[in-house]
């Protein structure tokens, strides 16, 4: 053949095989690029039953591939023959070797379609059991519980990137697969491979040297996991009354579960250490050190109140919900934890109180006996000598009893506190049942007594009353005794005496 019909049939093989990877490469870019939004995307939402119909299908036309493989690339090679001399620009060599090239590229694209649909498959099965659980269905319909929606965040975007990672993965699996199979692209595979075969050479025979030390870790970790779950069920036992210790109490259980976890979790991080990866590398004992010293300066304050926390706990001073005075802050605790506590006063204002600071003041707990025993609140008055004392008892009994959330189981009582110069001071004790209403309790109280005092007539006696009028009338509301006794006037005595000058009259 001339040399320029020679040049000229080079360059019509060359553009039909450029042309020709460009089809190929496009129908499979087209292809995958579907497959993915079908089955990992939206899409696959609204395919229902549907897709694992095409999944089957998908499964068994890649096993009569391979199980026909020998037949079809037979075939395939004849086929080329036949092309190739019917061609004259191109060999026949080469269309056979393509076809079958080609043959296996259409089972690595069968197989990759296949993987590409169970990633979809195992993704939108997580999310959908996420949903569920959001919705009150699955597990969190048997337990009652749900899970908190950062967690089911944090898992949602773990199973993205789980999606995303495979996905890249597989196609890039695909590329060095595809071109492995054409004689003109194998070459940089070839290079490829080995620009990365000594540092892969070397990772892998790390991870099998580290083989022994992943199993003490995976059987440490299986025992550390099966004893917490023995632990973490008898507590929670004790905690919902299914299990009764003597001398534990049932609200003792988180919090001891907690400290017991914290516990076993060092310990088998103690345990563990000598088979972590780098254990006895110089860096990773220089970290070890840094680490150490750095808990040790810097968490002197946090292990204090960690363990006023404990001694909290465990000496049963207050607990959630508890109506308590803690120094200068009174209100309902909110939150007990490890290192601090935090309550909302009546004014609705937070405070967060470190638990040493608790530790080394006094607790002064409303809720503790109230239930059971009642909450004593007093009403203090000075009635003068004139009002009989069982008046006096009658009256302020009779407005306890019309004051809401005062027991009748201990009856209210009254005491005689004080003999003064001016009055008698009694003290109304009534017993309540609610420590939340103290307050609102205690002010109905008050003005219950008072309102029976000026019903009967009664005046409470301060020595101010002698110092600002005279007495004559009584110091009540119109409004509450409108049948009050007409202002008496004062009694003066007269005295006469006669001077021993005359009849002289003088008036004291």
């Amino acid at each position: 053949m001339p040399p320029d019909n020679q040049l000229l049939s080079d360059s019509a093989f060359l553009s039909l095989r450029f042309v020709l990877a460009i089809i190929i490469l496009s129908v499979i870019f087209m292809t995958i690029r579907q497959t993915i939004l079908v089955f990992t995307g939206q899409r696959s939402l609204g395919l229902g039953r549907r897709k694992y119909v095409l999944m089957a299908g998908n499964a068994l036309l890649l096993a009569f591939s391979f199980l026909l493989r020998e037949p079809i690339t037979g075939l395939l090679g004849k086929l080329g023959g036949i092309i190739g001399r019917l061609v004259p620009v191109i060999t026949d060599v080469w269309v056979s070797s393509t076809l079958v090239a080609l043959f296996f590229t259409l089972v690595s694209l069968l197989s990759l379609l296949l993987l590409i649909q169970i990633v979809g498959a195992a993704y939108w099965f997580f999310e959908g059991r996420m949903a569920a659980h959001v919705a009150g269905q699955g597990l969190a319909r048997i337990t009652g519980r749900t899970a908190s929606p950062y967690v089911l965040k944090t898992l949602s975007y773990v199973n993205r990137a789980f999606r995303g990672t495979t996905l890249t993965l597989l196609i890039i699996a695909f590329v060095v697969e595809t071109f492995y199979l054409f004689k003109g692209t194998k070459p940089v595979v070839n290079a490829f491979m080995e620009s990365l075969g000594t540092p892969g050479r070397t990772i892998i025979q790390a991870i099998l040297n580290y083989l022994p030390e992943m199993g003490y870790l995976a059987v440490i970790g299986f025992l550390g996991w099966i004893l917490l779950k023995i632990i973490r069920f008898t507590l929670m036992s004790i905690r919902d009354g299914t299990l009764s210790v003597p001398g534990f109490q049932p609200e003792w259980a988180s919090p001891t579960y907690k400290l017991i976890r914290v516990v076993i979790l060092l310990f088998l991080l103690m345990v563990s250490f000598p088979y972590l990866p780098g254990a006895g590398s110089q860096f990773f004992q220089g970290f070890s050190v840094f680490v150490g010293a750095l808990l040790t300066f810097g968490s002197s304050g946090a292990i204090n109140n960690i363990m006023s926390g404990i001694t909290l706990t465990y000496t049963g001073a207050f607990r959630s919900g508890d109506f308590v005075r803690i120094g200068d802050s009174i209100g309902f605790v909110r939150e007990r934890s490890l290192l601090v506590t935090r309550i909302v006063t009546l004014q609705n204002e937070g405070v967060t109180i470190p638990n040493s600071a608790i530790l080394s003041t006094s607790v002064l707990n409303y809720t503790q006996l109230a239930a059971s025993q009642g909450l004593v609140l007093t009403v203090n008055a000075g009635i003068g000598y004139d009002v009989d004392w069982r008046t006096v008892h009658r009256l302020m009994i009779e407005g306890a009893s019309r004051t809401e959330h005062i027991l009748s189981d201990p009856a209210p009582c009254v005491w005689q506190t004080e003999l003064g110069d001016y009055a008698v001071s009694y003290q109304l004790r009534a017993w309540s049942d609610k420590a939340d209403l103290m307050y609102e309790t205690h002010s109905s109280l008050r003005a219950n007594v008072l309102d029976e005092f000026n019903r009967a007539g009664v005046e409470i006696m301060t020595p101010s009353i002698f110092a600002h009028r005279d007495a004559s009338g009584l110091a009540i509301p119109q409004e509450q005794l409108p049948d009050r006794p007409a202002a008496r006037g004062i009694a003066v005595d007269v005295k006469t005496t006669q001077s021993s000058a005359g009849d002289s009259t003088q008036r004291s």
